[in-house]
């Protein structure tokens, strides 16, 4: 006689397929992954090291406040100006300039408006409003000089020519 069991009993187990654990990207997505990357580190490394330059220049934005919040010295911060200038451009024409001259260059780099230098640094008591020009002039130059300043003046490129 036959074997009258369950027919469940016959019945084979589910065999499940199996994990894939690894999931593999074409080449081509690899490719990309590290093209992206490299791209990446090197705008952090750009940015970084623009940042870096920059460093001298904010520091000189702090210390104009500073010295603003001081007393606002006209010296000091024609002294801060120039320092700013040799840093970046150590051999730039303007450095070696009479005070004259040295107000006219300065006068072109910026739209704000520059008051008269000679009266501010070479007398005892200056006007106030003028201190304070000087201060706003300082900040604009500063805030705007991106290490590139030209080496002369329209008016000093007409008398050369």
């Amino acid at each position: 006689m036959a074997e009258t069991g369950s027919p469940l009993a016959h019945l084979a187990d589910i065999s499940e397929p199996e994990l894939v654990l690894g999931f593999a990207l074409a080449p081509l997505w690899w490719l990309l992954i590290a093209v992206l990357t490299m791209a990446l580190l090197y705008l952090a490394l750009y940015f970084y090291r623009r940042w870096r330059y920059f460093a001298p220049k904010r520091q000189a934005l702090l210390l104009l406040e500073q010295i603003h919040r001081s007393g606002n010295d006209p010296t000091q911060i024609n002294q801060l100006i120039k320092r700013v200038l040799r840093h970046y451009q150590p051999a730039h024409p303007a450095l070696s300039m009479d005070s004259k001259h040295w107000q006219q260059w300065l006068a072109t780099q910026c739209t704000a408006a520059l008051p008269d230098l000679t009266a501010l640094l070479y007398q005892r008591q200056g006007n106030s409003d003028a201190k304070a020009a000087l201060y706003l002039f300082a900040k604009a130059w500063l805030s705007g000089y991106q290490a590139k300043a030209p080496l002369q003046t329209g008016t000093q490129e007409a008398e050369h020519a």
